[in-house]
């Protein structure tokens, strides 16, 4: 899958908790300055709270 605000896959993104899709940190691109992984699933979730 891949991040909807950088575009990089869920294996650019630092690992932050046991492997989890849904908690991944930072970009690990040199060139890309996105914070923190999301998805899809997780941005539709926020919408439905």
């Amino acid at each position: 899958m891949n991040c909807i605000r950088c575009h990089h896959t869920d294996e650019a993104h630092e690992t932050t908790d046991n492997d989890s899709l849904l908690k991944r940190g930072k970009c690990m691109i040199p060139s890309c300055h996105c914070k923190e992984y999301s998805d899809a699933i997780k941005k539709i979730d926020e919408d439905l709270i």
